[in-house]
């Protein structure tokens, strides 16, 4: 898996009481405003795990600006992939409580406060995802990918999806630890995860907008490998008449997906299954690009 080397160490004058995981590789881009969003949380008790997948671009000129101390940095010379990632970055979680964030998602000031205070308050849950806004390379907004609220929504449909947006979670540490992410799946490694313990384990979600989750553009190939590798997972561990109606949702979104690009209208897709914005939502990020887009300037500058 190639060398490893830890750069910044976390304080340890105070436990965290969540530890944010992140994995990245060559994310010289969108790094910056991601971490200034998580530095800007209401809620300051967290610890920050960055994996460097074997970046080898400008990253670490855009890393250097950021020395908190709560901050930890394990470098890695070889690109192994981001369920493995994800697992070493658990095992070397001390907080009660594990976030989700990818390199170039944007967190609302308030997200880790309202998980935090969601967590601390229904006791058996053991993962809580949110609302996401979609947004483009640009930053601008596209639409509300909505999650799922109760355990009993979010799983209603396991042969087709679970509403859970990956970036968004917060959940309980020894959940994690007990539920390692699997270092062979290539695709939907949430999705797997998901379908692999939601029978014993206690999901929900919080109605807000807590995260920019970055929608790029749509290559046709990587949209049908992560169908295909998402099939692969289904008939692992459905049955064979779920598995069927999986087979089926599949092949019609994948027809669409081929019709949709092939049209030039990759985007449609997701306008399909996201919701308008909404004029709170609107407000609010529009006050969040206002302050992030300095620190993006300098990013750039770098």
């Amino acid at each position: 898996m190639g060398t490893t080397k830890k750069e910044m160490l976390p304080n340890d004058h105070k436990q965290p009481l969540v530890s944010v995981i992140m994995s990245f590789y060559n994310a010289k881009d969108t790094l910056a405003t991601s971490l200034t969003s998580i530095l800007w949380q209401t809620y300051k008790n967290w610890e920050l795990i960055l994996m460097d997948d074997g970046s080898n671009d400008d990253t670490a000129m855009v890393l250097s600006a950021f020395q908190d101390p709560r901050i930890t940095l394990v470098r890695n010379t070889v690109r192994c992939g981001l369920p493995i990632r994800l697992n070493q970055a658990i095992a070397l979680a001390k907080g009660r409580y594990i976030a989700r964030m990818d390199a170039d998602d944007i967190a609302f000031p308030d997200r880790f406060a309202q998980q935090v205070a969601y967590l601390e308050s229904h006791p058996t849950v053991d993962l809580l995802s949110s609302s996401a806004l979609i947004i483009d390379d640009s930053n601008q907004p596209i639409g509300i990918l909505a999650a799922g609220l109760s355990h009993t929504e979010i799983c209603k449909r396991p042969w087709r999806t679970f509403p859970m947006p990956h970036p968004t979670w917060m959940g309980k540490t020894d959940w994690f630890k007990n539920n390692r992410y699997d270092e062979q799946s290539k695709k939907a490694q949430d999705q797997e995860l998901l379908l692999r313990t939601f029978q014993y384990s206690h999901f929900a979600s919080l109605p807000n907008v807590l995260l920019g989750y970055r929608f790029t553009h749509l290559s046709l190939r990587k949209r049908l490998l992560t169908r295909y590798h998402h099939l692969k997972t289904l008939r692992t561990h459905l049955s064979l008449a779920h598995f069927l109606l999986a087979l089926i949702a599949h092949l019609l979104a994948a027809s669409r997906d081929i019709l949709a690009i092939m049209m030039g209208k990759g985007s449609a897709i997701f306008l399909k299954t996201v919701a308008g914005v909404d004029a709170n939502t609107a407000t609010q990020w529009s006050g969040i690009q206002q302050q992030l887009l300095p620190k993006r300037q300098h990013s750039e500058m770098l």
